[in-house]
């Protein structure tokens, strides 16, 4: 009779594989392109920029939003396609040993389809603002954005399917927020209206619910059985409260860029109002304690976290 697998122990490294390691690179490739799933539903009725006759300027026919006041929408996909990309994988079931091998594959596979739709984004010359002189600086900025929301996706995604017990909870509690964000700009996309105060008012906090639960879920099978698992349980909450002000800087940042000039002392001013931004909303967010806040999300994962725990803890007192 075999012995007990010991609780936080990595799934056992001879199980079999549900899919060959190999197949994570096509895989992630397409977990990143359904990250574009909101673009997809609404590129089509966004019609042109500039005049209707200027082909390159058609956002219809580009797999990315390249349209400056589309860049949180960029931002949105292309973190929401590195995390899907990142959990592919969990497709292999219980045996899941081959960590650098796959890790490399999944950033391989993000890194493909990404490139890929830069590539043909870019194809067409399009004009993505800026003066002639800028152009260069424009398109490099452009590519690095999908460059970084990708990666930083992946990297949470990985730390989930791969990582360790409390760093696959820690890591979830971002990459649920970015997830949930995904799923409503995926909702308002889909709908031939685009506006949105049409979106049922459930939606939003419907989805933040569900992450908040999920994250909980995560917390009560961690447990509280050390202080390392104590702490990954205040990291997580804090995480919860947190993201949300990380994402309502880079957007300001990245609505504040484009009118930006390229000198030193300007971006470092607005590098100076994005800390300034990231502080006061990320307090905010901690103290303000309404329907739906952040805080609030966080209690709620605490709370089904507690529950959670304590009903392993009874259980396995029971057994005893």
């Amino acid at each position: 009779m075999s012995a007990p697998a010991h609780r936080g122990v990595a799934p056992d490294a001879g199980a079999p594989a549900r899919v060959p390691v190999w197949a994570l690179l096509p895989l992630a490739a397409v977990a990143w392109s359904v990250g574009l799933g909101p673009w997809l539903l609404l590129r089509s009725r966004v019609g042109t920029l500039g005049t209707p006759y200027n082909p390159r300027n058609d956002v219809r026919d580009a797999l990315l939003p390249f349209v400056v006041d589309r860049l949180s929408l960029l931002l949105t996909l292309t973190l929401a396609g590195g995390v899907l990309a990142g959990l592919t994988p969990l497709v292999r079931g219980a045996a899941r040993p081959q960590r650098t091998a796959s890790s490399a594959l999944v950033v391989l596979g993000a890194l493909v389809a990404a490139s890929t739709a830069v590539l043909q984004t870019l194809a067409p010359e399009p004009d993505l603002g800026g003066s002639a002189a800028q152009a260069g600086t424009v398109r490099l900025a452009f590519v690095a954005l999908t460059a970084a929301g990708t990666v930083v996706g992946v990297v949470l995604g990985l730390l989930v399917s791969l990582g360790g017990p409390a760093l696959r909870v820690m890591a979830a509690a971002p990459a649920s927020i970015v997830i949930a964000g995904w799923a409503g700009q995926l909702v308002l996309s889909a709908r031939s209206d685009l506006d949105p105060a049409g979106v049922p008012a459930w939606v939003s906090p419907g989805l933040s619910v569900v992450a908040a639960v999920g994250v909980g879920v995560l917390l009560a099978r961690l447990g509280l059985g050390s202080v390392g698992r104590v702490l990954a349980w205040a990291v997580t909450a804090f995480l919860l409260v947190a993201t949300p002000a990380a994402l309502t800087t880079a957007r300001y940042l990245l609505e504040a860029l484009p009118r930006t000039p390229m000198r030193v002392d300007a971006v470092t001013e607005l590098v100076t109002d994005g800390l300034a931004l990231l502080r006061l909303a990320t307090a905010q967010n901690l103290t303000v304690v309404a329907l739906w806040s952040p805080a609030m999300l966080a209690l709620l994962a605490l709370a089904v976290g507690a529950v959670g725990a304590g009903v392993s803890a009874r259980r396995r007192s029971s057994r005893g």
